[in-house]
């Protein structure tokens, strides 16, 4: 680190912008934060329950599956009852619709490709439908989302295992039509608890994420700013190091002042109209929209990109930083927080009526 920020104090009294070539390249880097919840709620809710109905056909393909097992909200703790918010399943039965036996040929060649022959299969395409649907209503009794899962409208198909004859197929399928139903119901049950799962992870809960990204860094060894790019770089992933989404980001913070403070430099000394200066201040601009963002400080990383956009070079670069630095503010004012490196201590959330613990 010393001979880092020494390095930084030489790159300050370096000589002035001239022409010279500027490469950059992408270097990458790991980032780690909790996803928001895209729903605002009060903020002490942390508990939910679950509520299931089903049909006597869905509680017989999934005896051994307890569907109150298979839902959960990241974030959040599951009680029994008296939580803070409730999601109530209702799930019925399969209807077979319609059934077709159906031939798929297999062209058959030769090491050559020459074709050889033609080999059939069958099988029994079933039509069917199904419905499904939640409610999530807050333990004073308001709605907070509905959603069908699955519509008898919907009408899908399912195939069964392919056999070598026409006849073979009939037989298998009158045979097997109630395990083919209970795999249907199967397919389908686990089809609709994934799109549960995945709205109330979006819409209520904290989902610890690790996302790889980049900087733009200079790629030119005979640039005077060559080492100092890479020395920064280093120091910013260092720092990146460092980073938990269960911790605050003071001490990252901390370490990444050095970093924007000579990218801020950057954007002086490089002020010239030549494509060379402004692909320099690009990087600059680029790359501290990239820390802000990362740091959870929208407005500075919405700032950057602007000075971007109106650098005239490559603008869409620009858009694309402002819409991510616009919708993490969103995100944080929704859900009334300033960061989004917290811990969630699951285990001491209480339901409704009870001190709650927060985080």
């Amino acid at each position: 680190m010393i001979r880092f920020y020494f390095f930084l104090i030489l790159s300050g009294l370096s000589l002035p912008s001239y022409a010279q070539k500027v490469d950059l390249d992408r270097y990458s880097f790991t980032a780690v934060y909790l996803d928001l919840p895209r729903m605002g709620l009060d903020t002490s809710y942390r508990t939910f329950s679950i509520h299931s109905d089903y049909s006597q056909g869905v509680a017989f393909s999934i005896k051994d599956r307890q569907l109150p097992d298979m839902v959960n909200i990241p974030g959040w703790r599951k009680l029994p009852g008296h939580a803070h918010i409730v999601i109530r399943t209702r799930m019925e039965d399969v209807n077979i619709l319609n059934s077709e036996v159906r031939e798929r040929i297999q062209i058959l060649k030769d090491k050559n490709g020459k074709e050889t022959g033609k080999r059939s299969y069958y099988y029994t395409e079933v039509t069917y439908s199904f419905a499904a649907e939640m409610k999530v209503n807050d333990f004073r009794g308001e709605n907070i989302l509905s959603n069908a899962m699955a519509s008898r409208e919907l009408k899908r198909t399912y195939k069964t295992p392919e056999v070598g004859s026409y006849n073979e197929a009939v037989y298998f399928f009158i045979n097997n039509v109630f395990s083919v139903t209970a795999a249907i119901t199967n397919l389908e049950v686990d089809r609709s608890v994934n799109e549960l799962n995945n709205m109330l992870r979006i819409n209520f809960g904290y989902t610890q994420r690790s996302v790889s990204d980049f900087l733009w860094i200079l790629d030119s060894k005979k640039h005077p700013e060559y080492r100092a790019h890479l020395q920064a770089f280093n120091a910013f992933k260092q720092a990146m190091f460092r980073m938990r989404a269960d911790q605050p980001l003071d001490e990252v913070e901390m370490m990444l002042k050095p970093v924007i403070s000579y990218f801020e430099r950057m954007k002086k000394r490089y002020n010239s109209d030549s494509k060379a200066d402004r692909k320099m201040r690009y990087a600059s601009y680029y790359n501290l929209a990239k820390i802000y963002y990362y740091l959870d400080q929208p407005d500075a990383s919405m700032n950057e990109a602007g000075e971007l956009m109106i650098n005239d070079y490559d603008e869409k670069d620009g858009r694309g930083l402002e819409a991510a630095a616009a919708d993490l503010k969103l995100l944080l004012d929704i859900n009334k927080t300033h960061t989004r490196h917290f811990m969630l201590d699951t285990e001491r959330f209480e339901g409704p009526g009870i001190v709650d613990s927060g985080y």
